[in-house]
This record gives structure tokens, C-alpha cells and sequence, in this order.
């Protein structure tokens, strides 16, 4: 059997990035992805969890479990169709959105940065010469 299963040693492929999401954000500013609970498959499936897919294996025919080592499609759907993988998911997709905004309002901030930091520099500049001054004067 010619297997195109991914091997556990391999390193993960572009494809499994989720497209940018479209339209903008409807997070507000002060939710975060800190604010959510945390999703319960961070780091190795726990127990319920393996045992949640192993079942949804079971429950599979001998072709079934054929076709899902040999057929990419049939695979990625599957694997799609778990909701660990679901929840991930949705949870990449928030913070990828929750970036984009805080990215969007920094960039909204940036003529105020500006503003501020001329006004230090001026502000240097002035207490420099005001120094200067003073010690001459001195």
C-alpha cells in the first residue's frame, strides 16, 4: 500500500494554513485571546480526547481505514471534521484577526508617535541650549 500519511517526524506543510480571514475584525479592543478560556488540546491530545478519535476510527470498515491512509482528500477531512482540530482552528483564526486589528490600530496611532517624538526632540534640543546658557552665564 503506497501511503501518503504524513510522517510524525516531518515537518508540517504551508498547505495547513487557514486563509486570511475576509472583512475586518468585530473584536473589540479589549478582547483578547487572554481573555478566553484555553482550548483543552494544547500540547499532546488527553486521554478522553485520543480515545474520542480512536472511536470515530473504530466506528471505520477496514476500506474506510485503507482509504484514509492512501487518499489525502479523504484524510484532511476527516481530520478536519474533529473537533479538536475545529477548535484549533477557530482559535488560529481569532488571533490571527485579533493581530491584524491591534496592527491596524498601532499603524492608527503612528501620527501621534510621530507628533510626540518631535516634540521630545524639540523639547532636548531646548533644554540643551537652555544648559548651555546657564552655564556660560555661570
Amino acid at each position: 500500500m503506497n501511503s501518503w500519511f504524513p510522517s510524525p517526524f516531518g515537518s508540517s506543510s504551508s498547505s495547513s494554513n487557514p486563509p486570511p480571514p475576509s472583512g475586518s475584525s468585530s473584536m473589540s479592543a479589549h478582547h483578547r485571546a487572554s481573555d478566553r478560556p484555553q482550548s483543552p488540546s494544547n500540547g499532546p491530545p488527553s486521554p478522553a480526547e485520543a480515545a474520542g478519535v480512536i472511536a470515530r476510527l473504530k466506528e471505520k470498515s477496514n476500506d474506510e481505514l485503507k482509504k484514509l491512509l492512501t487518499d489525502k482528500n479523504a484524510y484532511e477531512a476527516f481530520f478536519n471534521s474533529l473537533e479538536q482540530v475545529k477548535v484549533q482552528k477557530n482559535l488560529r483564526r481569532d488571533l490571527w484577526e485579533e493581530t491584524l486589528q491591534l496592527a491596524r490600530e498601532n499603524l492608527e496611532k503612528e501620527p501621534r508617535i510621530s507628533e510626540l517624538r518631535n516634540q521630545a526632540r524639540f523639547y532636548v534640543r531646548l533644554f540643551g541650549q537652555l544648559s548651555w546658557l546657564l552655564l556660560k552665564k555661570n
